[in-house]
């Protein structure tokens, strides 16, 4: 069993829909006080999280004093060399396993359980590389709404986890208001690519 500590609740759900032996917390609603029992039987650690060392100084020096394996990973999609220098795995195992989360869904969850499984414990399952996620794409969805067009952008990694209800439950209540909702996923709204520009503009919605 792999321990599997994110402050990306999408990487837990990801996690949880592999099929695969991890244990899931959220640092963010774990004290040191419940690494122990966390810890129990696990063989490997991988932790990504937000906000630098800093933002869970405790539970890190917690975890790297002991003697299993510990992944130390960033939350956005560069790597932080920062945070995964405190790895004790090589750094190329780190990076790598960066990769996978990075690109996030279910099959990277489960690919980078095998990964590590084999790298580090020396298994001999075999794994998958990291299958790319798109930057961009649409939510297919069946509808006959007519009216104004009205995007709708939500985040990638909700989509590779599968969490899009609540992006449903938004088209639905614009389509009731008389809109014609465009849902669409994102790698980052900060950075929204020319290729997604042009969908929007192609739709109207710009």
């Amino acid at each position: 069993m792999f321990l599997l500590l994110s402050t990306s609740d999408t990487d837990l759900l990801s996690a949880r829909a592999s099929d695969q032996d991890w244990r899931l917390a959220n640092p963010a609603r774990t004290a040191v006080t419940d690494l122990p029992a966390l810890l129990d039987g696990v063989g490997l650690v991988v932790v990504r999280i937000l906000g630098g060392r800093r933002a869970w100084e405790e539970g890190l020096d917690a975890l790297l004093a002991g003697d299993i394996p510990v992944v130390v990973l960033g939350g956005e999609q560069a790597p932080d060399a920062d945070l995964m220098k405190l790895s004790t795995v090589p750094a190329g195992v780190a990076a790598e396993a960066h990769a996978y989360l990075a690109q996030g869904g279910p099959e990277n969850l489960g690919a980078v359980h095998h990964f590590l499984s084999d790298t580090v414990l020396l298994t001999g399952h075999g794994f998958a590389p990291p299958v790319p996620a798109p930057d961009w794409g649409l939510l297919p969805r069946d509808t006959t709404a007519e009216g104004p067009v009205v995007a709708v952008l939500y985040y990638r990694a909700h989509h590779m986890a599968g969490n899009t209800a609540f992006v449903e439950s938004l088209c639905q209540a614009i389509e009731a208001r008389g809109g014609r909702p465009l849902p669409i996923f994102t790698a980052s709204l900060r950075t929204a690519s020319e290729e997604l520009l042009v969908e929007l503009r192609k739709a109207d919605a710009l």
